[in-house]
């Protein structure tokens, strides 16, 4: 009933030609796409929504494969780094230790050379001292 009043009131609106012509172009789309949608159209449009899921998912896959692989590169990033920060604290601690031991050594080895000098000194003016000795008292005996 509300179907034929629609029609009714249509028919007084637009007129019974305008209705015709749009049924007939509405017809014949229809009729193209019925006429168009083979088994082929089917295969083509299936084929085209499983390239595009596969894509999605394969984009998924993707994406969370590298998101692990850049975490595991990040934690082997970060465990070789604490190593070499482990080895480098070692080697400067032991290099500390050395300079030290080095630094006492040569501190050592100043002051031998201090004392060595003043050794030197005093046994040169001993040489001199026995130089005018000998001079002064046994060359003139002979």
């Amino acid at each position: 009933m509300g179907g034929l009043l629609v029609a009714g009131f249509l028919m007084k609106t637009v007129g019974w030609r305008v209705i015709v012509v749009t049924g007939a172009i509405y017809s014949c789309l229809y009729l193209y796409e019925r006429l168009t949608w083979t088994n082929k159209a089917k295969e083509k449009t299936f084929k085209k929504q499983y390239v595009s899921h596969a894509t999605r998912k394969l984009k998924m896959i993707v994406d969370l494969t590298s998101a692990n692989c850049s975490h595991q590169v990040q934690q082997e990033l970060s465990g070789t780094f604490a190593r070499l920060c482990h080895l480098v604290d070692e080697a400067t601690g032991e290099m500390d230790k050395t300079l030290k031991e080095l630094e006492v050594e040569v501190m050592s080895l100043e002051n031998a050379a201090s004392r060595a000098k003043v050794l030197r000194n005093k046994a040169n003016y001993l040489t001199h001292e026995l130089e005018l000795f000998e001079n002064a008292y046994l060359k003139g005996q002979h």
